[in-house]
């Protein structure tokens, strides 16, 4: 029996838990991490075995991430960056992007890029150096520069998030100035894209949209809904170039050098050009540069005539990219990949091995246990995020195992052939389009399953905790004494949430209102006779398609968008998927153009109109009035669009609600001179509860219950301390989606009921 060697793994640990420390602490915090470090190493040279030996491993590794991130903090915690940030200064950026600028997820109106600030230039002053920034910006002009482009744009510092070495945002104010080429890298890149991007062309969606993101991780092309299938049903790891894809490229690469009778040498060298060609055209994405430098020691242990030895290859590649980036260890992708390798490396295999004892041939064994040992180690993760757990990624990634490796390789195959020549790229990309429809059509069956991506409580402890019942379980299983006790109430578990999952849902007596939880958005439903009335989606059609599947909507008496910002329309094919709309109620578009083409997309026949103030509609016992916006449009305000919203007074048998949207101080005002009836028993907060809001708008409200929706941690600060004080101190009941997931607003005998998912 070998006998593993943990020092690797426990030095890359090491590594990782001081780097992630030190990138929320300060210069001063790091130097004493990696002096108390170095005290363990220097006590541990006369420690040969046991615990202290492990301990003073752990503390080599601490002690160079350590100093490695301390250098990194402090300059990142630059002077004059940090009271230009603070002031908001505006001026003139100097950048250098990192990655190509693609549209933000939560507004596609937007597109972000990680980039170098080289100067920033004030009035004042003239400010030099070499910072990691997050551009923020918009317009047609960004298409046109690419990861590597040096350029100038006129712009404002902000504060970034903390924990991260990200030193500022750079919110552009207008189009880039480009300046020069990028590296030639960098231009082979962006012709690869480009050429795939045109080859596709000659298939229909989504197929067009999953290819180059099989081939190259650029998912930008994807439909909404099917990215959202990808997600809910756990292929998503198939849509960004991962160790998988690297391994399969690789693999062929070296297959064939084989069959043409090369050399050690040859083949090596050809594996580390086709592994350099993956990362230069995917880009510095978290997993792939885990799994590059996988691969380069694979590369270097064949080339030295020793076998693979995979688990050192992971904990080097976590030493090497941390100690590289130490922000690295702070991206949640990078955990994600790193946990599913773990998985796989120490689960998958010895699980494969009673299967095929049992006359399973390897192939299936692993096809089985490779889905199931990569969900159990991601599993705390995705908890620990908040990001919910798939209840049918299992099944799911068994059958896409069927065509995942030929649909991936002529996925990669088109984007090589239409860099040479596009007809041929073209004729590769309807080859891939065949088996990409069976991936497609398993992501959409699988989301399409009652309570398919189960949420969860979000948060550190509720992480620990499902990762200590997960290693108790697999303890368990490996007892031959509590192994079939163990898998018989599993199974017995597993059978009886089947009729869970299909029979949950619907709404309890007295129901008057539900906020879903979708995230940084609004969306609210409302009973409607033997419909509902939905009044916005927010921003993710899959979370919208979820609460009305639980909420048991196939019928939708009237869609309500308070305004086309996408935090309140870009769910519409969400509400919409499989349900009967009868007609879309909304405001002018205004400034907000991105949300009216999309939502007058996804409306088809479906009729769209316009808020009148003063009109009413009637469905059942549910009475809508709509008191904004008003018929003479506010201009000039902070936000038109949110000013503009349609505000309603429902009254809900016998209950009132108020749905404001987002006006803000002068949409807020507007309403106070409508003499409109403003007295609600619940309230929806405007604006996710930002800071404004005015204050006799509130106090006019006079709610119970308030309902805010709003995301975790989101970079707007949402809700303000301010509002919130005020509602609670008029004796309103606050309750908040980041906090409480769905809401539930219910009328009983004996008062209101509030029940929530948190």
């Amino acid at each position: 029996m070998v006998r593993r060697d943990w020092r690797l793994p426990l030095a890359a640990a090491g590594v990782w838990a001081a780097a992630l420390a030190g990138l929320y602490g300060t210069v001063t915090s790091g130097l004493v991490t990696a002096i108390v470090c170095l005290a363990l190493v220097l006590a541990g040279l006369r420690w040969r075995s046991g615990v202290a030996a492990a301990t003073a491993t752990v503390a080599f590794g601490a002690m160079l991430a350590a100093g490695v991130t301390t250098v990194h903090v402090a300059a990142r915690d630059h002077e004059g960056l940090t009271s230009m940030t603070a002031a908001e200064a505006h001026g003139e950026a100097e950048l250098v992007l990192h990655t190509v600028p693609k549209a933000s997820t939560r507004r596609p109106e937007l597109v972000t890029a990680t980039a170098r600030l080289r100067t920033f230039t004030t009035e004042d002053a003239t400010l030099e150096g070499n910072w990691q920034v997050l551009l923020v910006a918009s317009g047609d002009e960004w298409r046109e520069a690419t990861s590597g482009q040096r350029l100038t744009v006129p712009a404002v510092l902000r504060e970034a998030d903390p924990g991260r070495l990200t030193a500022a945002i750079v919110s552009a104010r207008g189009p880039p100035e480009l300046d020069g080429r990028p590296a030639f890298a960098h231009r082979f890149a962006a012709h690869v894209r480009e050429r795939l991007a045109v080859a596709v062309e000659s298939v229909p969606q989504p197929e067009s949209g999953l290819i180059p993101a099989l081939a190259v991780g650029d998912a930008s092309m994807m439909e909404p809904e099917t990215a959202a299938d990808f997600k809910t049903t756990g292929l998503v790891h198939l849509v960004v170039v991962s160790g998988y894809h690297l391994s399969l490229v690789v693999g062929v690469v070296l297959a064939v050098a084989m069959a043409c009778r090369a050399g050690p040498r040859a083949r090596v060298l050809a594996g580390a050009v086709a592994a350099a060609a993956i990362v230069v055209v995917a880009g510095p994405q978290p997993s792939v540069l885990r799994a590059a430098v996988m691969a380069g020691m694979t590369l270097l242990a064949l080339a030295a005539g020793r076998p693979r030895a995979a688990m050192p290859a992971l904990s080097t590649a976590v030493l090497v990219l941390i100690l590289a980036d130490p922000d690295m260890a702070a991206q949640v992708g990078f955990a994600l990949s790193v946990a599913a390798c773990v998985g796989l490396l120490l689960l998958a295999f010895r699980w494969a091995k009673p299967l095929e004892h049992r006359g399973w041939p390897q192939p299936v064994a692993l096809a089985v246990t490779i889905p199931l040992a990569t969900q159990v180690a991601v599993t705390p993760l995705l908890v620990g995020i908040g990001g919910g757990v798939s209840l049918v990624s299992v099944p799911v990634n068994l059958l896409a195992a069927l065509v995942a490796a030929p649909v991936v390789m002529l996925s990669v195959a088109a984007a090589a052939a239409a860099a040479v020549w596009v007809p041929a790229g073209e004729f590769v990309a309807q080859l891939a389009a065949i088996p990409a429809r069976w991936l497609i059509w398993l992501a959409r069956t699988g989301a399409e399953v009652p309570n398919a991506l189960l949420p969860v409580p979000g948060g550190l402890w509720w992480g620990l905790g499902s990762g200590a019942v997960l290693a108790a379980l697999i303890w368990a299983l490996h007892l031959r004494r509590l192994r079939r006790p163990v898998l018989a109430v599993l199974a017995a578990v597993g059978v009886g949430s089947v009729p869970a999952c299909l029979l949950t849902g619907g709404v309890p007596s007295g129901w008057v209102v539900t906020m879903c939880d979708v995230g940084q958005g609004d969306a609210l439903v409302l009973p409607a006779g033997d419909a509902v009335v939905v009044v916005d989606v927010g921003p993710d059609p899959a979370a919208m398609d979820a609460c009305l599947d639980d909420l048991g909507v196939d019928r939708i008496a009237l869609l309500v968008l308070s305004h086309f910002h996408i935090d309140h329309t870009a769910g519409i094919s969400g509400a919409m998927e499989g349900r009967e709309v009868a007609a879309i109620l909304a405001p002018p578009p205004g400034e907000a153009k991105y949300g009216y083409e999309l939502v007058e997309e996804a409306a088809g026949a479906v009729p769209v109109l316009e808020a009148v103030p003063g009109e009413a509609f009637v469905f059942g016992e549910t009475r809508l009035e709509v008191l904004g916006p008003p018929s003479e449009l506010l201009r000039g305000t902070r936000s038109d669009p949110n000013n503009n919203s349609v505000a309603l007074r429902a009254e809900v048998a016998g209950t009132s609600v108020l749905l404001a949207g987002d006006v803000e101080l002068e949409g807020q005002r507007a309403l106070l001179r409508n003499g409109g009836a403003l007295d609600v028993e619940v309230l929806k907060v405007p604006h996710h509860g930002s800071a404004f809001q005015v204050r006799e708008f509130l106090e006019a409200a006079d709610p119970v219950v308030a309902l805010v929706g709003v995301g975790s941690g989101n970079e707007y600060g949402h809700p303000d301390p301010g509002p919130i004080g005020v509602l609670e101190e008029g004796g309103a009941l606050v309750f908040r989606t980041d906090l409480s997931g769905r809401i539930t607003v219910v009328r009983g005998e004996e008062g209101f009921e509030v029940t929530t998912d948190g």
